[in-house]
């Protein structure tokens, strides 16, 4: 796992003071670890790592952790493979679009919004009131085509 910014950290305990929350020092953990995560980590690895430092630690508490920081945008959920990634512009609202390697599982998130607004389009034309996108795209990085190159 490559080591974590404290300047992120920082930035999310910021973010959660300005919405009137805390991130207490098991949720700033999770997201330490994380954000630590070369790429998406599962929730039992999550519980797997805390209980490694902390002793026992109940599944429900880590998904608490994960759901406050999804929710305070500080974590994007990768749905494809049950795991979860820091957000990398958790300042501001915006859509995660995360491009995720099938060989080695690394993800980056695209600050750009690159739907150009088509999502909300049809949304608005069904009157569908959108809670959250997560616009996952999969494929194989530069790292591993290289690798695999004859």
């Amino acid at each position: 796992m490559a080591a974590f910014p404290a300047d992120r950290v920082e930035q999310a305990a910021w973010i959660c003071n300005a919405r009137g929350q805390t991130l207490t020092p098991l949720r700033r953990r999770v997201f330490e670890i994380v954000l630590a995560a070369d790429r998406p980590i599962g929730a039992y690895d999550v519980l797997d790592m805390l209980a490694a430092e902390r002793g026992r630690v109940a599944p429900p508490t880590v998904y608490r952790s994960l759901d406050f920081l999804v929710g305070q945008g500080l974590v994007h959920k990768v749905l494809s493979v049950n795991g979860f990634v820091a957000c990398s512009a958790a300042a501001r609202p915006h859509d995660a679009q995360l491009f995720i390697c099938g060989s080695c599982g690394s993800s980056v998130e695209v600050a750009r919004q690159l739907r150009a607004g088509l999502i909300e389009e049809e949304a608005e034309a069904l009157d569908f009131a959108i809670e959250s996108v997560v616009l996952e795209v999969h494929g194989r990085c530069h790292a591993c085509r290289l690798a695999t190159a004859p």
